[in-house]
């Protein structure tokens, strides 16, 4: 059995699924985007380093969804991610004739604010949502000596 490969950086970590891709990019505003992907599905991890509030977040991501398309199923979502309360919402919408799937994650840090968002098919949901799910629980956002804030 191999080990799996560790992403290590801006002071988080989290596990990598065998053969996935990472890609960074930083946005005009410097936030960080790490998105891991087998070509196919994503989970992406934004770092916000001006800590902007969750609701906001999150409504501004279920805003460019309702703008992106009509009809669109909504559920609100809560738990924890890396010790940290996490606000969510799950998303299914219909594109190209298939059901689409994304969740939308955030909670604060001392440092950022971190939004995540998966995406996949209907039909792919029984092989990606395990990994989406181990990937989150893999995250680690304390690694530079972080503290745990409310």
């Amino acid at each position: 059995m191999s080990s799996p490969d560790i992403y290590r950086e801006h002071g988080i970590v989290f596990e990598i699924p065998e053969g996935w891709e990472v890609t960074e990019q930083a946005s005009e505003g410097h936030d960080t985007t790490i998105t891991v992907s087998d070509g196919v599905a994503f989970w992406a991890l934004t770092l916000m380093w001006e800590r902007p509030e969750v609701d906001r977040v999150l409504s501004e991501a279920q805003s460019a969804f309702q703008e992106e398309y009509d009809e669109l199923d909504i559920e609100s979502a809560r738990g924890k991610i890396s010790k940290r309360d996490a606000e969510g919402i799950d998303i299914e919408f219909v594109c190209l004739e298939l059901i689409n799937y994304v969740q939308l994650r955030s909670f604060r840090t001392g440092r950022f604010t971190a939004f995540l968002m998966s995406q996949m098919t209907d039909h792919e949901q029984d092989y990606y949502q395990p990994l989406f799910t181990a990937l989150t629980a893999s995250l680690d956002v304390d690694q530079d000596g972080d503290i745990l804030i409310a």
